[in-house]
């Protein structure tokens, strides 16, 4: 996963970067990696607080023309921006926890309206028990159980839904792999990092580049490399502050 904001421009060498951990990447300890994350991919893009871009596809990034032309359209923005606008983007590289759940539909990042308001979320992880809708992923529902419990988009509110979201997943589906996710309204990017099984692997990196905030599952960029810590919500908004919460 691959958030950023933005005052400046999102260069399209970030995104060549970015994909290449489509085979590049690390997966789960104990698990083939021939896979790698080559099962979709998403990027979507808000400018000054509005939904640009919205593209997703299965198959791999790093072969995917489609992809490449999404990425450019993304960093041609920056032409058309006035001074005092920020960007926010998300990329998703796609290791389907199901192997036969390999189809456009359940590539990140999902985009879905809550009182007049655009979200997009993504996410890396599993539920523990199967939640039992076949035509649904684990992300969808959890994006589901977020969006249910916002009552609005600052800070404070997502993470009192990122924490009721946290108990219904320990409550209702025994549990999870891993809860790290990255959302946004196009005003901030959220994100949260947590795990029950391969912290090692359920990473995510931060770091400030001046006039941009990445937000990465691995380190690009020559990102320091010291991982987000545990159960803490992290909030960067249009001024690249970032506030955060320790979430129970």
């Amino acid at each position: 996963m691959m958030g950023v904001v933005s005052q400046g421009p999102v260069y399209y060498d970030l995104f060549e970067e970015f994909a290449d951990l489509a085979t590049k990447g690390m997966c789960p300890v104990g698990v083939p990696d021939e896979r790698g994350h080559q099962d979709g991919w998403g990027l979507a893009c808000f400018q000054n607080g509005a939904l640009k871009v919205h593209v997703r596809d299965a198959g791999s990034a790093k072969d995917a023309s489609k992809y490449y032309g999404t990425a450019w359209k993304i960093a041609k923005l920056n032409i058309e921006r006035a001074p005092g606008e920020s960007l926010i983007v998300l990329g998703h590289l796609r290791r389907a926890s199901v192997p036969g759940m390999v189809a456009q539909k359940f590539a990140h990042p999902f985009c879905a309206e809550r009182n007049g308001v655009t979200w997009a979320f993504q996410h890396n992880g599993s539920l523990v028990n199967d939640p039992g809708e076949p035509e649904t992923v684990d992300s969808q529902v959890l994006f589901r159980i977020l969006l249910e419990h916002l009552d609005a988009g600052d800070h404070k509110a997502v993470a009192k839904a990122t924490s009721a979201a946290r108990s219904e997943a320990l409550a209702k589906y025994g549990g999870f792999s891993s809860l790290n996710f990255m959302l946004s309204d196009g005003r901030a990017l959220h994100a949260y990092r947590d795990f029950q099984t391969n912290g090692q692997y359920y990473t995510l990196y931060i770091d400030h580049f001046g006039e941009m905030v990445v937000v990465c599952s691995e380190p690009i960029l020559a990102m320091k490399e010291e991982p987000m810590a545990r159960g803490i919500l992290q909030t960067i908004g249009p001024d690249l502050q970032v506030e955060r919460s320790t979430i129970s």
